[in-house]
């Protein structure tokens, strides 16, 4: 599972330095991983019961791919978190306005 962890925390961080190539820069997010594994804080975000600004102006700009809730349900990483936190990242991204 430690190897997954470290995929995660790859994939997180490539999304991040993505969003810096078309201007976008997470401060909040990149700091919430420098804090605590991206595992810990994705399970945060998708817990909040607010839409962050980031996670909206994503969804704006056509970049779904780049949120931590579609990194979360990518197949290879699933196992990481339960049930309840993979509906609520699916619900995220379809209730989320854009």
């Amino acid at each position: 599972m430690e190897q997954v962890r470290a995929e995660f925390a790859e994939a997180i961080f490539d999304a991040i330095r993505q969003c810096h190539e078309f201007g976008y820069h997470p401060t909040k997010w990149e700091a919430m991983n420098r804090a605590q594994h991206p595992v810990e804080a994705s399970i945060k975000l998708v817990q909040s019961p607010e839409f962050q600004d980031g996670f909206r102006k994503l969804l704006r700009e056509g970049r779904e791919h780049l949120t931590v809730e579609s990194i979360m349900l990518r197949p290879e990483f699933a196992a990481l978190f339960n049930g309840e936190l993979l509906q609520a990242a699916r619900w995220r991204l379809q209730a989320a306005p854009r």
